[in-house]
């Protein structure tokens, strides 16, 4: 059991991703301005050099079939809910809106805010290299934020300087190491924090201003570097796949019938946003984010090594599971994103070989609590062989 304070930290990460909007205005109401971002590859600290703090929008998870007269019906869910939230108004209250050139679906969301939700003079798109792993692509990165850095200082009336973006970057590394000091509890067999709050407090990470978040995780490291830990582990589960803010998937596998662990999240919305720095202390700011971009986990739709046809990330994957040594891996994708599901089919083989189960949920808008349970209990018991 937790004490010295730690839940208490906790609950607060978790208050703010149930009431995210609620947080966004409070910010405002200190006299920040807010820019919110539809996908991680933005580059958060030129909007933080500049002195807006970015939000992520996340999905409602609620039925939304209006936005099928917006976006294609074979787009995936979080776009679709993302979509809706601009066509519902629920984030009017920000100063600007921004996204890259990531993923088809993820485009036509933001098409939807610009064209129909009012945000067609408060918006920014920016283009991103579709092949991140080669020799054009940090020039093009670059070139990229040097625009996107003189839009920012028109929009906000304020010059960034390099200063200011050597410190932005600072702030994010800051937060990208405490977070890394986070998961690292995960490794452990008695890990004194769990999974869904592991991934509560990271998902805090992408609405919060950087340095007050930055303070409340350092107070949370301190607490649990005291705590003796909690039961075994069980069944330790690796979870790989795509945005996913519905917590509620990862409170369901450490709330079956059996004793089983969540004890890593590779996707963009958990391990992928964070597990990369920005080289410090550059000359050139922007070619420094550049490279810090480039170095970090890629997401699926932009990762392919020219010539090889090799896929970057799976190597990340399997140096994650030396590292926290899980007993199965959960593939978790958005139903009708083909960059995912392309993975999954070149990851199965290689899981395999590594001698690795896997088993495979299909996200959609809701959580179907009883189908996702069973099947993931029907998993623990062919790792275990025993059951409930």
């Amino acid at each position: 059991m937790m004490n010295n304070g730690s839940e208490t930290i906790i609950e607060r990460f978790r208050s703010i991703t149930e009431n995210t909007h609620e947080y966004a205005k409070s910010l405002q109401g200190k006299g920040k301005m807010l820019a919110g971002y539809m996908c991680t590859h933005v580059p958060e600290e030129i909007l933080y050099a500049a002195g807006i703090i970015p939000v992520r929008v996340l999905s409602s998870h609620v039925s939304q079939a209006m936005t099928r007269s917006y976006i294609h019906e074979t787009y995936c869910s979080f776009s679709h809910d993302c979509a809706y939230q601009g066509l519902q108004h629920n984030y009017d209250y920000l100063d600007l809106i921004v996204t890259s050139s990531s993923c088809i679906h993820m485009a036509e969301a933001f098409n939807v805010w610009v064209r129909f939700a009012g945000f067609q003079h408060k918006s920014y798109l920016m283009s991103f290299p579709h092949i991140i792993h080669s020799k054009p692509a940090s020039g093009f990165m670059k070139e990229s934020f040097e625009e996107f850095r003189q839009f920012i200082e028109k929009f906000s009336k304020k010059t960034i300087t390099d200063d200011d973006i050597e410190r932005a970057i600072k702030v994010y590394n800051h937060t990208r190491r405490l977070l890394q000091q986070l998961w690292e509890f995960l490794r452990r067999d008695n890990s004194p924090i769990t999974g869904p709050e592991v991934a509560t407090v990271t998902l805090a990470s992408q609405l919060m201003d950087k340095e007050e978040y930055n303070q409340m995780l350092e107070q949370l490291i301190q607490r649990l570097e005291n705590n003796p830990g909690k039961a075994p582990s069980g069944v330790r589960l690796m979870v790989t796949g795509g945005a996913c803010d519905d917590l509620r998937i990862f409170d369901l596998v450490e709330n079956l019938n059996y004793r089983a662990s969540l004890i890593f999240i590779d996707s963009c919305t958990a391990a992928r946003y964070f597990w990369f720095e920005v080289p410090e202390d550059r000359s050139d700011k922007l070619e420094a984010i550049a490279e810090g971009y480039i170095s970090r986990i890629p997401c699926p739709s932009k990762d392919t090594v020219p010539g090889t046809g090799e896929k970057k990330r799976f190597r990340f994957i399997q140096q994650f599971i030396q590292d926290f040594k899980p007993d199965g891996i959960v593939f978790l994708c958005q139903r009708f994103c083909s960059p995912q599901s392309m993975d999954i089919v070149a990851l199965k083989p290689i899981l395999d070989k590594l001698g690795i189960p896997w088993t495979e949920l299909e996200l959609d808008t809701t959580v179907p609590v009883t189908l996702f349970g069973t099947q993931l209990e029907a998993f623990v018991e062919t790792i275990t062989g025993v059951a409930p």
